[in-house]
Protein backbone atom coordinates (compact mmCIF):
# COMPACT_ATOMS: atom_id res chain seq x y z
CA UNK A 1 0.00 0.00 0.00
CA UNK A 2 0.84 3.65 -0.66
CA UNK A 3 1.40 5.92 2.41
CA UNK A 4 -1.50 8.42 3.19
CA UNK A 5 -4.14 7.45 0.64
CA UNK A 6 -8.09 6.47 1.83
CA UNK A 7 -10.10 4.05 1.22
CA UNK A 8 -13.96 5.71 0.51
CA UNK A 9 -16.83 5.00 -1.17
CA UNK A 10 -17.29 6.38 -4.75
CA UNK A 11 -18.56 10.19 -4.71
CA UNK A 12 -20.99 11.82 -7.69
CA UNK A 13 -19.32 11.31 -11.00
CA UNK A 14 -16.66 8.53 -10.08
CA UNK A 15 -18.13 5.25 -11.09
CA UNK A 16 -18.42 7.24 -14.80
CA UNK A 17 -14.91 8.58 -14.65
CA UNK A 18 -13.63 5.28 -13.57
CA UNK A 19 -15.94 3.46 -16.79
CA UNK A 20 -14.59 6.12 -18.85
CA UNK A 21 -11.10 5.05 -18.18
CA UNK A 22 -11.67 1.50 -18.25
CA UNK A 23 -12.97 1.92 -21.39
CA UNK A 24 -10.47 4.08 -22.89
CA UNK A 25 -7.65 1.66 -21.82
CA UNK A 26 -9.90 -1.38 -23.64
CA UNK A 27 -10.39 0.93 -26.64
CA UNK A 28 -6.07 1.15 -27.13
CA UNK A 29 -5.80 -2.53 -26.87
CA UNK A 30 -8.64 -3.51 -29.53
CA UNK A 31 -10.52 -1.02 -31.43
CA UNK A 32 -14.36 -0.84 -32.06
CA UNK A 33 -15.78 -2.05 -34.94
CA UNK A 34 -16.19 -0.15 -37.52
CA UNK A 35 -19.67 1.79 -37.74
CA UNK A 36 -20.73 0.06 -33.95
CA UNK A 37 -21.69 2.43 -31.70
CA UNK A 38 -23.34 2.05 -27.84
CA UNK A 39 -26.79 2.17 -27.73
CA UNK A 40 -29.74 0.48 -26.29
CA UNK A 41 -32.87 -1.23 -28.52
CA UNK A 42 -36.15 -1.14 -27.78
CA UNK A 43 -38.82 -3.18 -29.62
CA UNK A 44 -42.12 -4.12 -28.54
CA UNK A 45 -44.83 -6.76 -30.15
CA UNK A 46 -48.80 -5.24 -30.52
CA UNK A 47 -51.63 -7.52 -30.69
CA UNK A 48 -54.07 -6.70 -33.28
CA UNK A 49 -55.65 -4.27 -30.98
CA UNK A 50 -52.39 -2.42 -30.72
CA UNK A 51 -52.19 -3.41 -26.79
CA UNK A 52 -48.52 -4.60 -25.79
CA UNK A 53 -48.00 -8.46 -26.24
CA UNK A 54 -44.65 -8.57 -25.49
CA UNK A 55 -41.06 -7.33 -25.95
CA UNK A 56 -37.00 -7.16 -25.86
CA UNK A 57 -33.91 -4.85 -24.98
CA UNK A 58 -31.39 -5.06 -27.00
CA UNK A 59 -27.90 -3.32 -25.69
CA UNK A 60 -25.21 -2.57 -28.72
CA UNK A 61 -21.84 -2.72 -28.04
CA UNK A 62 -18.93 -1.25 -29.86
CA UNK A 63 -16.93 -4.21 -30.44
CA UNK A 64 -19.22 -6.36 -32.29
CA UNK A 65 -21.48 -7.69 -29.33
CA UNK A 66 -25.10 -7.16 -28.41
CA UNK A 67 -26.78 -8.30 -25.71
CA UNK A 68 -30.23 -9.50 -25.68
CA UNK A 69 -30.69 -8.09 -21.77
CA UNK A 70 -34.52 -8.57 -21.60
CA UNK A 71 -37.31 -11.19 -23.75
CA UNK A 72 -40.66 -11.17 -22.26
CA UNK A 73 -43.88 -12.33 -24.04
CA UNK A 74 -47.39 -11.47 -21.92
CA UNK A 75 -49.10 -15.34 -20.65
CA UNK A 76 -51.84 -15.68 -22.98
CA UNK A 77 -49.71 -14.49 -25.88
CA UNK A 78 -47.30 -17.09 -25.25
CA UNK A 79 -46.87 -20.73 -27.19
CA UNK A 80 -47.99 -18.83 -30.15
CA UNK A 81 -43.81 -18.36 -31.75
CA UNK A 82 -43.99 -14.41 -30.19
CA UNK A 83 -40.99 -15.56 -28.49
CA UNK A 84 -39.64 -16.71 -31.69
CA UNK A 85 -40.53 -13.60 -33.55
CA UNK A 86 -39.01 -11.30 -30.89
CA UNK A 87 -35.39 -12.99 -30.98
CA UNK A 88 -35.13 -12.77 -35.03
CA UNK A 89 -36.01 -9.15 -34.48
CA UNK A 90 -33.09 -8.68 -31.90
CA UNK A 91 -30.20 -10.89 -34.47
CA UNK A 92 -31.90 -8.71 -37.34
CA UNK A 93 -31.37 -5.46 -35.54
CA UNK A 94 -28.03 -6.84 -34.02
CA UNK A 95 -26.90 -7.60 -37.63
CA UNK A 96 -27.94 -4.38 -38.96
CA UNK A 97 -25.70 -2.33 -36.17
CA UNK A 98 -22.56 -3.96 -37.34
CA UNK A 99 -22.77 -6.45 -34.62
CA UNK A 100 -21.15 -10.32 -35.14
CA UNK A 101 -21.55 -11.68 -31.67
CA UNK A 102 -25.29 -12.08 -29.50
CA UNK A 103 -25.01 -12.95 -26.34
CA UNK A 104 -28.07 -13.62 -23.39
CA UNK A 105 -28.40 -14.74 -20.33
CA UNK A 106 -31.38 -17.20 -19.21
CA UNK A 107 -32.22 -19.55 -16.15
CA UNK A 108 -33.63 -22.88 -15.56
CA UNK A 109 -37.26 -21.61 -16.04
CA UNK A 110 -37.25 -19.36 -18.54
CA UNK A 111 -36.23 -20.31 -22.27
CA UNK A 112 -32.75 -21.91 -23.11
CA UNK A 113 -34.26 -24.75 -25.15
CA UNK A 114 -35.98 -21.97 -27.61
CA UNK A 115 -33.03 -20.26 -27.76
CA UNK A 116 -30.96 -23.08 -28.81
CA UNK A 117 -33.37 -24.02 -31.14
CA UNK A 118 -32.26 -20.61 -32.80
CA UNK A 119 -28.54 -21.57 -32.93
CA UNK A 120 -27.40 -20.39 -29.93
CA UNK A 121 -24.94 -22.10 -27.50
CA UNK A 122 -24.03 -22.14 -23.88
CA UNK A 123 -20.67 -20.83 -23.34
CA UNK A 124 -21.25 -20.60 -19.72
CA UNK A 125 -22.89 -22.20 -16.75
CA UNK A 126 -24.06 -20.78 -13.25
CA UNK A 127 -24.55 -22.83 -10.43
CA UNK A 128 -25.65 -22.75 -7.30
CA UNK A 129 -28.68 -19.57 -7.68
CA UNK A 130 -30.82 -18.98 -5.04
CA UNK A 131 -33.34 -21.90 -5.03
CA UNK A 132 -31.36 -24.25 -6.36
CA UNK A 133 -31.99 -22.93 -9.98
CA UNK A 134 -29.07 -23.05 -12.60
CA UNK A 135 -28.08 -20.26 -15.57
CA UNK A 136 -26.37 -20.30 -18.41
CA UNK A 137 -24.82 -17.53 -20.97
CA UNK A 138 -25.65 -18.55 -24.22
CA UNK A 139 -24.27 -16.63 -27.42
CA UNK A 140 -24.12 -16.53 -31.25
CA UNK A 141 -22.22 -15.51 -34.01
CA UNK A 142 -24.59 -13.81 -36.59
CA UNK A 143 -21.50 -13.41 -38.93
CA UNK A 144 -22.30 -17.23 -39.70
CA UNK A 145 -24.43 -19.11 -41.31
CA UNK A 146 -27.10 -20.73 -39.42
CA UNK A 147 -31.12 -22.21 -40.00
CA UNK A 148 -33.91 -20.25 -39.29
CA UNK A 149 -36.00 -21.60 -36.63
CA UNK A 150 -40.13 -21.81 -37.42
CA UNK A 151 -41.83 -22.76 -34.93
CA UNK A 152 -44.82 -25.89 -35.66
CA UNK A 153 -47.38 -23.43 -33.68
CA UNK A 154 -46.51 -20.01 -35.48
CA UNK A 155 -49.83 -18.11 -35.40
CA UNK A 156 -48.13 -15.18 -33.90
CA UNK A 157 -46.98 -14.18 -37.36
CA UNK A 158 -49.63 -13.61 -38.56
CA UNK A 159 -51.30 -11.56 -35.30
CA UNK A 160 -48.99 -9.52 -33.86
CA UNK A 161 -46.53 -6.93 -35.00
CA UNK A 162 -43.15 -5.66 -33.43
CA UNK A 163 -42.25 -2.12 -33.41
CA UNK A 164 -39.55 0.36 -32.47
CA UNK A 165 -40.09 1.26 -28.36
CA UNK A 166 -39.39 4.05 -25.83
CA UNK A 167 -38.85 4.24 -22.26
CA UNK A 168 -42.09 3.50 -21.31
CA UNK A 169 -42.35 0.42 -23.24
CA UNK A 170 -38.60 -0.40 -21.41
CA UNK A 171 -40.29 -0.27 -18.19
CA UNK A 172 -43.22 -2.75 -19.03
CA UNK A 173 -41.49 -5.28 -20.27
CA UNK A 174 -38.92 -5.12 -17.21
CA UNK A 175 -41.65 -4.87 -15.06
CA UNK A 176 -43.47 -7.93 -16.83
CA UNK A 177 -40.42 -10.44 -16.30
CA UNK A 178 -39.80 -9.03 -13.25
CA UNK A 179 -43.29 -10.07 -12.35
CA UNK A 180 -42.56 -13.75 -13.76
CA UNK A 181 -39.24 -14.06 -12.64
CA UNK A 182 -40.14 -13.51 -9.20
CA UNK A 183 -42.67 -16.69 -9.45
CA UNK A 184 -39.58 -18.77 -8.94
CA UNK A 185 -36.69 -16.33 -7.12
CA UNK A 186 -37.24 -13.92 -4.52
CA UNK A 187 -35.27 -10.87 -3.66
CA UNK A 188 -33.76 -11.18 -0.16
CA UNK A 189 -33.04 -7.77 -0.06
CA UNK A 190 -32.15 -4.33 -2.05
CA UNK A 191 -29.29 -3.84 -4.05
CA UNK A 192 -26.33 -3.31 -1.95
CA UNK A 193 -23.52 -0.61 -2.85
CA UNK A 194 -19.78 -1.70 -2.73
CA UNK A 195 -17.99 0.84 -4.54
CA UNK A 196 -14.97 1.99 -3.36
CA UNK A 197 -12.20 4.50 -4.15
CA UNK A 198 -8.37 5.22 -2.92
CA UNK A 199 -7.53 8.46 -3.05
CA UNK A 200 -3.56 10.14 -2.20
CA UNK A 201 -2.95 12.90 0.18
CA UNK A 202 -4.74 15.46 -1.96
CA UNK A 203 -8.08 14.00 -2.55
CA UNK A 204 -6.96 12.89 -6.12
CA UNK A 205 -8.80 9.32 -7.48
CA UNK A 206 -5.82 7.07 -7.78
CA UNK A 207 -8.03 4.16 -7.81
CA UNK A 208 -11.20 2.10 -7.82
CA UNK A 209 -13.88 -0.44 -7.65
CA UNK A 210 -17.55 -0.56 -9.25
CA UNK A 211 -19.21 -3.36 -7.39
CA UNK A 212 -22.29 -4.45 -5.40
CA UNK A 213 -24.47 -7.39 -3.93
CA UNK A 214 -27.89 -8.12 -5.72
CA UNK A 215 -30.81 -9.27 -4.22
CA UNK A 216 -29.84 -12.79 -4.51
CA UNK A 217 -26.64 -12.40 -3.29
CA UNK A 218 -24.17 -12.28 -6.26
CA UNK A 219 -21.95 -9.88 -6.13
CA UNK A 220 -21.18 -8.21 -9.55
CA UNK A 221 -18.10 -6.57 -9.58
CA UNK A 222 -17.83 -4.28 -12.89
CA UNK A 223 -14.55 -3.28 -12.99
CA UNK A 224 -11.55 -2.49 -11.16
CA UNK A 225 -9.03 0.86 -12.34
CA UNK A 226 -5.82 1.89 -11.23
CA UNK A 227 -3.38 5.23 -12.19
CA UNK A 228 -0.71 4.31 -14.03
CA UNK A 229 2.16 5.94 -12.31
CA UNK A 230 0.03 3.16 -9.05
CA UNK A 231 0.74 0.27 -10.79
CA UNK A 232 2.29 -2.62 -9.74
CA UNK A 233 1.88 -1.81 -5.70
CA UNK A 234 -0.84 -4.25 -5.03
CA UNK A 235 -4.00 -1.42 -4.81
CA UNK A 236 -6.02 -3.21 -7.70
CA UNK A 237 -5.80 -6.79 -5.34
CA UNK A 238 -5.99 -4.60 -1.79
CA UNK A 239 -9.45 -3.07 -3.29
CA UNK A 240 -10.78 -6.66 -4.60
CA UNK A 241 -10.12 -8.03 -0.94
CA UNK A 242 -11.54 -5.03 0.47
CA UNK A 243 -14.91 -5.89 -1.31
CA UNK A 244 -14.98 -9.70 -1.05
CA UNK A 245 -14.52 -9.19 3.05
CA UNK A 246 -17.17 -6.79 2.87
CA UNK A 247 -19.25 -8.82 0.54
CA UNK A 248 -18.63 -12.21 2.96
CA UNK A 249 -19.80 -9.89 5.69
CA UNK A 250 -23.31 -9.16 4.57
CA UNK A 251 -24.14 -12.68 2.47
CA UNK A 252 -22.29 -12.29 -0.82
CA UNK A 253 -21.77 -16.05 -2.03
CA UNK A 254 -19.96 -14.96 -5.16
CA UNK A 255 -18.35 -12.52 -7.13
CA UNK A 256 -18.91 -12.53 -10.83
CA UNK A 257 -16.72 -10.14 -13.59
CA UNK A 258 -15.87 -10.46 -16.70
CA UNK A 259 -12.16 -9.56 -18.64
CA UNK A 260 -9.84 -10.07 -21.82
CA UNK A 261 -6.86 -11.71 -22.10
CA UNK A 262 -4.80 -8.14 -21.39
CA UNK A 263 -6.24 -8.36 -17.90
CA UNK A 264 -7.13 -11.67 -16.87
CA UNK A 265 -3.72 -12.71 -15.52
CA UNK A 266 -5.26 -10.15 -12.62
CA UNK A 267 -7.95 -11.77 -11.74
CA UNK A 268 -6.52 -14.81 -11.80
CA UNK A 269 -3.78 -14.25 -9.46
CA UNK A 270 -5.94 -12.79 -6.77
CA UNK A 271 -7.87 -16.25 -7.02
CA UNK A 272 -10.75 -16.41 -9.45
CA UNK A 273 -11.19 -18.75 -12.08
CA UNK A 274 -13.17 -19.13 -15.66
CA UNK A 275 -16.61 -20.17 -16.07
CA UNK A 276 -16.74 -19.41 -19.69
CA UNK A 277 -14.76 -18.26 -22.75
CA UNK A 278 -15.95 -16.11 -26.34
CA UNK A 279 -13.58 -16.93 -28.70
CA UNK A 280 -12.98 -14.14 -31.25
CA UNK A 281 -13.90 -11.59 -29.15
CA UNK A 282 -12.50 -8.27 -29.64
CA UNK A 283 -11.55 -9.61 -32.77
CA UNK A 284 -8.55 -11.49 -32.31
CA UNK A 285 -8.84 -11.53 -28.69
CA UNK A 286 -11.04 -13.73 -26.00
CA UNK A 287 -13.20 -12.52 -23.87
CA UNK A 288 -14.00 -14.52 -19.95
CA UNK A 289 -16.49 -14.42 -17.47
CA UNK A 290 -14.93 -15.46 -14.14
CA UNK A 291 -15.76 -16.04 -10.50
CA UNK A 292 -14.67 -16.26 -7.04
CA UNK A 293 -16.74 -18.11 -4.33
CA UNK A 294 -16.42 -16.24 -0.90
Amino acid sequence: MIENCKTIPLEEGDEELIGKKIGEYADAMAPAEPHTQEERLVFRAEDGDGRLAGGCEVNIHAWGRAVLARLWVDEPHRRQGLGSMLIREAERAAGEKGCYYLCLGTMDYQARPLYEKHGFTVFTVNRDIQGGHEGWSLSKRLDRPCPDYIPQNNGAAGRYTILPGGEEDAKRIGDGLDRYCSGFVTDKHEYIELSRKLTDGDGALIAGVVAGVDGCDSVGLDGVWVEEPYRGRGLGSYLLREIEREAKEIGGAVVLTNACDWNVGFFLKNGYTVRGELEDYPRGHRAYELEKRL
